[in-house]
């Protein structure tokens, strides 16, 4: 490994601890602090959100299952699922298409980028046809033992796409050196709807920090969806929201990044190595922003490994 991982790795580390005022402390107590960096409530949070198909706009309509939230389009032709997520959400969205358009089929299954735990339980439907970014397949192979309930892409696109589905056409947009290098958005303009995968959470921080994330593309991403200015927008993760909500978490976002800057400019590089400052850095990030955004879900649980990715970024330039 070289010095550049051994930094990333000591701010990750360091972070924790330090930060805490944990250096030299108890096995006991460490194992408590790692306990609580990222709760398990996270993510029970959702578990009020019963699995549920709801009309969107016209021919839009979403279907919710606790933490995720699939795009489905009615057409003539035939259904169109957008992101799949895991085999239980899929059973619960058969079913429940099942019950609701019993004489309608689903013939199309849409990815919208390669990460797992958007395209697992897209074999639900062996008979559909599955679109997605023209790497997918090779990115999901590279994973063999976490993929035995992925299908493979058959109709592979790359750039930004016009898609039909029967009488509805979708805009894809290519949002590449964001989140993901596969990643789409969609706007669908007859019933002026946009779905904005991984890029929308509403009165939520992202899980985990958000590691697969380039700070400056995922920005314009986000500008290219707000500036789409539709009147119903539907967020991959959590709980609806609006287009409103979208630039709340793109403003949240942008100030996140410009209070680690700022802490990040105070550190000699040397000095944080050692893990110098570190301390005093996250504290006073966290004293500058909680007053802000300490309301959001996730912002104490997720405020290390997110402040961790921000700064890890700054300092290697992704």
């Amino acid at each position: 490994m070289g010095r550049m991982g051994r930094i990333i790795i000591s701010v990750i580390v360091i972070l924790g601890l330090l930060a805490l005022g944990l250096k030299g402390c108890s096995t006991t107590l460490r194992k408590a602090v790692f306990a609580k960096a990222m709760p398990g409530s996270y993510f029970a949070e959702y578990s009020r959100i019963h699995p549920s198909l709801y009309q969107v706009s016209g021919q839009v309509y979403a279907f919710e299952k606790e933490f995720a939230r699939s795009m489905i389009l009615r057409t003539p032709d035939g259904i169109a699922v957008f992101d799949t997520f895991d085999t239980a959400h899929m059973i619960s969205l058969k079913q429940t298409l099942e019950q609701e358009w019993p004489q309608e089929s689903v013939r199309w299954i849409v990815l919208s980028h390669n990460h797992l735990d958007h395209i697992r339980g897209s074999d639900v439907y062996p008979k559909a046809e599955v679109i997605g970014h023209k790497d997918i397949n090779q990115l999901v192979a590279d994973w063999p033992n976490v993929n035995s309930d992925i299908a493979s892409v058959t109709r592979e696109i790359s750039d930004d796409q016009t898609l039909t589905f029967g009488d509805v056409t979708v805009e894809a947009l290519y949002m590449p050196f964001s989140h993901s290098s596969t990643i789409y958005g969609f706007h669908i303009p007859s019933d002026n709807v946009v779905f904005a995968p991984d890029m929308m959470f509403v009165d939520a921080v992202p899980p985990f920090g958000f590691p697969d994330f380039y700070y400056p593309g995922y920005i314009r991403a986000l500008d290219r969806l707000i500036a789409v200015n539709a009147e119903h927008y539907i967020p991959s993760h959590m709980d609806r929201g609006t287009r409103a909500d979208l630039i709340a978490f793109r403003d949240m976002t942008v100030e996140f990044q410009g209070v680690v800057e700022d802490e990040y400019l105070k550190i000699d590089p040397e000095d944080f190595i050692q893990g110098i400052g570190m301390g005093d850095a996250i504290k006073s990030a966290y004293d500058r922003l909680h007053p802000k955004y300490g309301h959001l879900h996730g912002f104490d649980a997720m405020f290390v490994p997110k402040f961790g990715r921000h700064f890890g970024g700054t300092y290697l330039g992704y």
